[in-house]
């Protein structure tokens, strides 16, 4: 099986000069304007983070949480329709969503998320051996509701998908949309298949559990990337950025029944696949089985990374939906 941690192929970080200046909500330093990570990245001296160049954010902060904090982005200006909170790929961070995230902050605010032990979220001490889905989707309700934000909209994508499903599952008052291009979304699976998985990964990672740079061919392959060689770096990038904080999410992504949680979400969903995706298209079915009110998209010409590759096609689609 292939790992859906290859599919942590993502964009951007800090803008040092930025960060210097924007306050978050609590008052403290927020690291916030992110964009396009490219080849020549370089490591900031004032965050330690990853700076990239450019930018699409125009304000964000952090948000404590127990055991750390998370940083967000946002975009736009409140409008009447409820923020559209983004969640980033396994391996991948805010900088995800930079060219889409425009596109949908017209007439609402958009809130990108770092995912905890990703970005510029940080969290004490050792990761642990597995970091559930419903553990992390309780730590973004937590941080929305300390935001002020009863009801938002939601996409995720891979892993960030997942989460979003854990939130409508649990707080379905609070979700009112759901969108969900390429995520892995089936049955759990038990310890056996976890390791027998993971023993087949071994050109991925250390085997401390740092990820290892994965060749932009793969994903080509794999997911019908059409611009490979430009992920692929930024995939590099935002994986060991993550460190061994993917590991501890691809496994609670693996042992979680997805099936259950998408029988309890009662807010409309969008799923999203691309036609030249190789490994996503393959939970479509059981998906559309699964939500009580669903609708399913194939986007013609689309990779299965269609966030990053496609951004203009994922863009039009969320927003036809939240409309």
């Amino acid at each position: 099986m292939v790992d859906p941690g290859a599919a942590a192929w993502t964009l951007g970080c800090l803008s040092a000069g930025r960060a210097k200046r924007m306050i978050d909500r609590r008052g403290f330093a927020g690291s916030v304007a992110l964009g396009a990570v490219l080849a020549s990245t370089r490591a900031s001296a004032m965050t330690g983070f990853i700076t990239p160049p450019d930018t699409v954010w125009t304000g964000g902060g952090v948000v404590g949480r127990a055991g750390g904090r998370l940083r967000y982005v946002t975009l736009g200006d409140k409008g009447t329709a409820p923020p559209l909170v983004l969640l980033h790929k396994l391996g991948g961070w805010v900088a995800d969503w930079r060219d889409v995230a425009p596109a949908l902050a017209k007439g609402r605010q958009v809130i990108a998320f770092d995912l905890p032990g990703h970005g510029a979220s940080h969290w004490l001490g050792t990761p642990p051996a597995v970091q559930t889905v419903v553990e992390t989707a309780g730590l973004l309700l937590g941080a929305l509701q300390e935001m002020g934000l009863a009801q938002v909209d939601l996409a995720g994508t891979s892993l960030g998908g997942c989460v979003a499903v854990a939130m409508a599952a649990i707080a379905p008052e609070r979700v009112r949309r759901l969108a969900l291009p390429s995520c892995v979304l089936g049955p759990a699976s038990t310890q056996e298949q976890v390791a027998a998985k993971e023993a087949g990964q071994a050109s991925m990672f250390t085997p401390d559990g740092d990820p290892l740079p994965v060749d932009a061919e793969v994903a080509r392959g794999v997911f019908g990337l059409i611009n490979a060689e430009r992920i692929g770096a930024e995939q590099n990038a935002s994986r060991k950025q993550a460190g061994r904080w993917i590991r501890p999410h691809e496994r609670g992504v693996a042992y979680t029944d997805f099936v259950s949680l998408m029988r309890r979400v009662s807010a409309p969903t969008l799923l999203l696949y691309g036609e030249r995706d190789g490994f996503f298209l393959k939970y479509q079915a059981g998906a559309e089985a699964a939500f009580r009110d669903v609708r399913s998209i194939v986007m013609s010409g689309v990779s299965g990374f269609p966030v990053q590759d496609n951004p203009v096609d994922t863009a039009r689609a969320i927003d036809r939906f939240l409309a």
